[in-house]
């Protein structure tokens, strides 16, 4: 009997019941299955485009551009009415009108149309995790938040890896019928992620509350200054997805299959420590250092990576693993910084917008990644990881600077003036 107690306080607390059962278990659960899909469509979704809708290369890099933009635009409204009319329903909500714009793929053809779909699924895609850390923020306060949010991110980062390998068997088949499966399995599996959400107890409204305010965030300088902070730092996604495999294609003589090698050690790693590293940025301060730490390490992997230049064998292996390793650790940072910054300095009752708000900047980036790697890695080769260093660093110096700025402004208006005005 004592030993079946030992060993049930020595399992991981994912393997209870209990920990599935808490406030945010569904939460958890509901992200692992969107980013199993979610893995499984990016793996092939470029090809469907392509090869099932019948759009040029030309054409599928407009509408993703015109489907980013609007996503963008939408990210910050869609987090203030997060806060009037519930942070969870519309979570639920946006879960709804991704999967159904999904499942509409299997229907749909002409160029516009496809575009005017791309544009709902998209903004919808990327409004979620805001509104998800919206959600979480009002049932949790505390260490026990940063845990939270960070526990979501493996959960989608686990998902991710998995589904990626689906993703590759559906696009290693090549086949109508497979690329039209993945869209009703990714399509359903966005409904049933709002289905679990149902469970979510709900966070209180501004509405319930009758409480009338306008816009905060928008007179929020320091913490707009730190979204386009962040938003520099959040180029190190779309470095490892695009910029990556087109520097070893055009200027490295390494073997194909490394990129997948590199993107499979990137996730494990995440999924492994970015809970332990996330602990360090719980306060304001410990976030704002971890974004300097962040910049630091990203700016140093494109020193490493640029060595592999013309690079072949054994080498250039060695090389891109070590610049893969250093660029981990610099995600891992700048994801935990970007956590406790966007958590840490948003009041109370306004986790919708604020999160909104903040999920622009990363929403910024990605769209403007795959143009943007595109210039500096293969058109300017060594120079432009310099340039890409020299951002890195600007994006870490100045998010240390800039949350020691909000701290300032926060402490002095909580010591002259009520709470909500202080802004």
């Amino acid at each position: 009997m004592s030993a079946a107690r030992n060993r049930a306080r020595t399992r991981p607390d994912w393997m209870t019941a209990a920990w599935w059962r808490q406030p945010v278990g569904p939460i958890y659960f509901a992200a692992l299955v969107l980013s199993l899909g979610r893995g499984a469509w990016f793996t092939c979704w470029a090809m469907f485009f392509l090869r099932c809708l019948g759009l040029s290369t030309a054409e599928f890099g407009l509408g993703i551009t015109a489907a980013g933009v609007v996503g963008l635009a939408l990210g910050g409204p869609l987090g203030f009415l997060a806060d009037r009319v519930g942070a969870r329903e519309t979570l639920i909500a946006l879960g709804l009108v991704q999967g159904l714009a999904i499942l509409s793929y299997t229907c749909i053809d002409g160029f516009w149309t496809i575009v005017a779909v791309t544009c709902v699924m998209i903004s919808a895609e990327r409004a979620t995790p805001g509104i998800r850390i919206a959600v979480i923020s009002g049932l949790t306060n505390g260490e026990e938040r940063t845990n939270s949010i960070s526990t979501t991110r493996v959960m989608t980062q686990s998902g991710i890896v998995v589904g990626a390998v689906l993703g590759g068997l559906v696009l290693s088949a090549g086949s109508r019928a497979g690329y039209l499966a993945l869209i009703v399995c990714y399509g359903s599996m966005n409904l049933l992620s709002s289905a679990l959400l149902l469970k979510v107890p709900h966070v209180v409204s501004l509405a319930e509350r009758k409480v009338k305010r306008n816009v905060l965030v928008l007179r929020d300088r320091p913490f707009l200054l730190i979204t386009l902070l962040n938003g520099l730092l959040a180029l190190n996604w779309g470095m490892l997805d695009s910029g990556v495999p087109l520097w070893i294609t055009s200027h490295t003589q390494a073997p194909a299959w490394l990129m997948g090698v590199l993107m499979g050690f990137n996730a494990v790693v995440i999924v492994v420590f970015q809970n332990r590293v996330s602990r360090a940025g719980a306060s304001v301060e410990g976030a704002g250092r971890l974004g300097l730490w962040s910049g630091v390490f990203l700016a140093v992997s494109c020193g490493v990576f640029a060595v592999s230049y013309h690079g072949s064998g054994v080498f250039v292996l060695a090389v891109l693993l070590l610049a893969a390793a250093v660029h981990v650790v610099g995600e891992l940072f700048f994801v935990g910084s970007g956590f406790g910054l966007s958590v840490g300095l948003t009041p109370d009752d306004a986790h919708g917008e604020y999160q909104g708000m903040f999920a622009t900047g990363q929403s910024a980036a990605m769209t403007l990644a795959p143009g943007v790697m595109s210039v500096l890695l293969v058109e300017w080769g060594l120079t432009g990881w310099l340039v890409l260093a020299v951002v890195y660093l600007i994006g870490g110096l100045g998010t240390v600077t800039a949350s020691r700025w909000a701290l300032r402004g926060r402490q002095q208006a909580r010591d002259t003036t009520p709470a909500l005005e202080w802004l």
